[in-house]
């Protein structure tokens, strides 16, 4: 069934408009001339094709090959659902939602409303909306998308006029939609979005207060994190490396390749030349037996974990507490983070090399001193 506007030249009008300018539609006029209808678009009178071969809909009177004018459809659809919305005095709203998550504002739920007057192509301040709906002293402009959305100069005129305005979509209806139908998704069913709503303002006002009260409660919080954490870098430094995995890497002259600084080793309880060692002295001794080791930072992360060398009051912080505590250039970041930064390093010193995404690296054979074997891959 083609779309509700034909745009292959045949006849697509199932709407016409009656002698006292109400709209038909096809299903409820008489076959032939006896419909008594003339086209909204252009005015030929037409005439009402009910047989058997084919979609019953109106053609043009008297016009060579019956072929519609060019604005019959969109012009009757146009009147039709200002009509409905006139008589009905209903219509649902959409969501009027800003953000997304607990700090969401919900200046509408959405949902039926209803109106007390409404008035069609009425000029308000240099615009003329499709309809005006009126509920107390508070006004809705309604536009319905048939073959054009709104443009943006109407919506910026609407948005400087600061009033409540929204789009309904019609332009997906099939032509072959009852009259019930239509009505339905006139004022309910068919997709519809807001243009404006003064209370917008009110929502960024509120947006902006809120995120102000979040991020003085993350700093507070964040002051004594911050804290601890300075404290457990200075503790890492000053500690002596005792893992027996350094001395391995300092025996491939890989002593280069550990003990790197790195954003969040304060998330540590031992010092970078330990935990970075037991990770590539695994992988490289791998690589050196002809395997082809796959080091990924939960891996290494669960080495890591698995030793207790993971301080938990700094592996579990949101990102937004992250963020609070570099707020002052305070290097921190995630224990993940920290293991991927490292790893980067090593691969621009040649000593490992990505292995796809982000989190996953392979140790180049040449840092290893042999060549590739016929060992399986695994995840360290």
């Amino acid at each position: 069934m083609t779309g509700f506007i034909c745009r292959d030249g045949r006849e697509s009008l199932v709407l016409g408009e009656r002698a006292d300018g109400t709209m038909a539609h096809i299903s409820e006029v008489s076959s032939g001339l006896g419909c008594s209808c003339t086209c909204p678009g252009c005015g030929t009178r037409l005439v009402a094709r009910k047989g058997d071969k084919q979609d019953h809909h109106f053609g043009h009177y008297g016009v060579e090959d019956g072929r519609s004018c060019q604005t019959g459809p969109e012009t009757a659809l146009h009147k039709f659902a200002k009509e409905v919305l006139a008589r009905r005095l209903e219509l649902d709203l959409p969501p009027l939602v800003v953000g997304e998550g607990p700090g969401k504002w919900v200046g509408h739920p959405g949902g039926a409303y209803h109106f007390d007057a409404a008035l069609l192509e009425s000029r308000l301040g240099g615009i003329v909306p499709d309809v005006i709906v009126r509920k107390g002293e508070r006004h809705l402009l309604v536009e319905f998308l048939v073959t054009h959305a709104c443009d943006e100069a109407k919506i910026a005129r609407i948005v400087t006029m600061d009033v409540a305005a929204i789009e309904v979509d019609l332009s997906g209806l099939p032509r072959d939609t009852s009259r019930a139908d239509l009505e339905e998704a006139i004022l309910a069913t068919a997709s519809r979005k807001w243009l404006h709503n003064p209370k917008l303002r009110a929502a960024q006002a509120e947006r902006e207060r809120r995120a102000c009260e979040r991020d003085q409660v993350l700093a507070r919080a964040a002051a004594p994190l911050r804290k601890a954490y300075l404290a457990a870098c200075a503790e890492v430094r000053s500690m002596r490396t005792t893992c027996l995995a350094y001395d391995r890497i300092v025996g491939r002259h890989l002593a280069h390749a550990v003990g790197i600084e790195v954003p969040g080793i304060g998330c540590f309880t031992v010092p970078p030349r330990d935990w970075q060692a037991v990770i590539l002295a695994d992988a490289v001794d791998l690589a050196a037996s002809g395997g082809k080791p796959l080091i990924t930072t939960t891996g290494a992360l669960r080495k890591i974990r698995q030793r207790g060398w993971l301080r938990r009051r700094f592996s579990g912080l949101t990102d937004a507490e992250s963020a609070a505590i570099r707020a002052d250039g305070t290097p921190f970041d995630h224990p993940a983070n920290a293991v991927a930064a490292w790893a980067t390093t090593l691969s621009r010193l040649g000593i490992l090399l990505p292995a796809g995404s982000g989190d996953r690296w392979v140790v180049w054979q040449q840092t290893a001193g042999t060549t590739p074997g016929r060992q399986t891959a695994k995840h360290l």
